[in-house]
């Protein structure tokens, strides 16, 4: 995914900060990420940029439909690149660990709810927390 053409295409500057924001993002491919983490990043290659200029810019690209967030109780906001799918993630209490649920069981669980609320589901985001298999 190209996030500088769809800025530019809704409208919206171009800046150096933006540019590299968003290469450090579409380098992570699907990763997960608070924005301090982000922030870390971001500055190791330009220390120029301050947090808020990170933060401006994920939720410009959250406005835009390009970058999910997950809220968590008692924690940071996680984001991700969104693509065409529904999300289900799993976050460990202990190491913060994320993992994406796959398909086969979203779907499972996508159709249980379904078929007891009698709701055409078309767009959500998951999001359950526990502990992972290595800090059990």
């Amino acid at each position: 995914m190209d996030l500088l053409s769809q800025i530019k295409k809704k409208g919206h500057r171009v800046t150096r900060s933006r540019e590299l924001i968003c290469k450090i993002l579409e380098d992570s491919g699907h990763a997960h990420f608070t924005v301090d983490e982000l922030y870390k990043k971001v500055t190791k290659k330009n220390t120029d940029i301050d947090l808020a200029t990170v933060y401006r810019t994920l939720e410009l690209l959250g406005e835009i439909g390009l970058i999910a967030h997950l809220h968590q109780a008692h924690g940071s906001g996680i984001y991700f690149l969104k693509n065409n799918e529904n999300t289900m993630h799993i976050i460990c209490l202990d190491c913060n660990k994320i993992i994406d649920v796959s398909s086969k069981s979203y779907n499972k669980i996508n159709d249980l709810l379904m078929n007891e609320t009698q709701f055409k589901l078309i767009r959500n985001n998951f999001i359950y927390s526990g502990v992972c298999g290595n800090c059990k």
